[in-house]
């Protein structure tokens, strides 16, 4: 890290660290001259498009509908841009039970960030978002991982040695955060900030902004941060009731423009460059919260046309119960089908037989005992998200 870039900054301080190097220590939030009014219109955009969406998660019939589509979303494109990619079918088929495919572990690191994202959101209804919430979803997400990166993490466990940022060497690195003891201390100063009870005049928004920001700048883990910072987000959203259900979620459009806002935060450490990272935080808000509502209407349409496509096959309750199911969980079996129903196996085949008819299942090729079917139209739908407007 070039201790020049760093010298002076208004965000933080430099102190030594292994190596003659030196490492960048954030100042507590909030920052002292963030200049709101400059924000404002944006602001104002954000919040109307977030009524927008807490108006439609007040209207779906089943929250999960739209929920679980997102998280594995989610899951798929906050893991590809720390370098874990699978595939969106593999990753459904391992969710439903089937073995990995590839043997390389990525898409069970995938699967893993989707349950700690799941489980950690769960966790809001018994305790406040805290430092014990990100240290369990970072267990989640690197448990069982055998890979170089994920052995030397120590799921849950706060970094013991000096990490550093865009270089295999910390002398060549770009950016290097706090050592281990001063990490831990500004990670719980961030913990404090995040549950004070005295709000101030910086909306919620725009508090997510500066929380990701922080954490990303104590980088507190050996491994797995940018993938636990940006849970976090959702997580604050969802806490603050900025959103009613937890269907926001950033990864998609960061993952875009993901050199700007790798950028955007390094320019904040370096510069103090604050109005520069709001601004193009609330901009991704507004356009995942757009993609989203896009979602939202073209799932439930989707739904509507299934189920006019199941009355001409049969009108079983059981059909449409199993439909409902197909957009929580896109790959099934005929065992599962049964346990879910409650029925024999019988029953069950002939219930995803009439969906393979009505050309909402179709079974996956190179599967069997069992056999595994895919809803590909509510897949389609998760891979290539619509865009609302032009």
């Amino acid at each position: 890290m070039k201790r020049a870039d760093f010298l002076g900054s208004p965000s933080g301080k430099l102190v030594p660290t292994v190596e003659d190097q030196w490492a960048f220590v954030p100042h507590p939030l909030p920052p002292p001259d963030l200049d709101l009014a400059r924000l404002a219109n944006l602001i104002a955009r954000v919040s109307q498009l977030l009524g927008e969406l807490n108006g439609i998660s007040r209207t779906l019939p089943d929250p999960d509908l739209l929920i679980r589509p997102l998280q594995v979303r989610e899951a798929l494109t906050s893991s590809s841009m720390e370098g874990t990619f699978t595939t969106l079918d593999d990753l459904l088929l391992l969710e439903a039970g089937a073995e990995e495919r590839g043997g390389v572990g990525d898409t069970r690191e995938v699967r893993n960030y989707r349950r700690a994202l799941s489980a950690a959101i769960d966790s809001l209804d018994r305790v406040p978002l805290c430092l014990r919430t990100l240290r369990d979803a970072h267990r989640e997400l690197l448990s069982g991982v055998a890979r170089h990166r994920g052995s030397r993490a120590a799921p849950g466990e706060l970094k013991r040695n000096q990490n550093f940022i865009g270089a295999y060497e910390i002398a060549n690195a770009r950016y290097v955060p706090p050592p281990p003891r001063e990490a831990q201390a500004a990670l719980e100063a961030l913990e404090l900030y995040i549950q004070r009870d005295e709000r101030g005049l910086i909306p919620d928004i725009v508090d997510a902004a500066l929380i990701h920001y922080q954490f990303e700048a104590i980088h507190p883990f050996s491994d797995g941060n940018g993938r636990v910072g940006r849970m976090l987000i959702t997580l604050h959203l969802f806490m603050r009731q900025v959103i009613r259900q937890p269907i926001l979620y950033l990864s998609p459009v960061f993952e875009r423009r993901k050199d700007e806002y790798i950028d955007r935060m390094y320019d904040v450490s370096r510069t103090g460059a604050w109005h520069a990272w709001v601004a193009f935080f609330l901009e991704v808000v507004a356009k995942a919260c757009e993609v989203t509502i896009a979602t939202a209407d073209a799932l439930l349409a989707l739904q509507a046309e299934y189920r006019t496509r199941i009355r001409a096959v049969g009108r079983s309750a059981n059909l449409v119960a199993v439909l409902d199911l197909l957009f929580q969980r896109q790959v099934v079996t005929i065992p599962q089908v049964a346990e879910y129903l409650q029925v024999q196996y019988r029953s069950a085949q002939l219930n995803v037989e009439a969906l393979v008819r009505a050309g909402i299942l179709d079974e996956v090729s190179d599967t069997a005992n069992p056999r595994f079917f895919i809803a590909r139209g509510i897949r389609d739908l998760i891979d290539q998200p619509p865009h609302r407007g032009p």
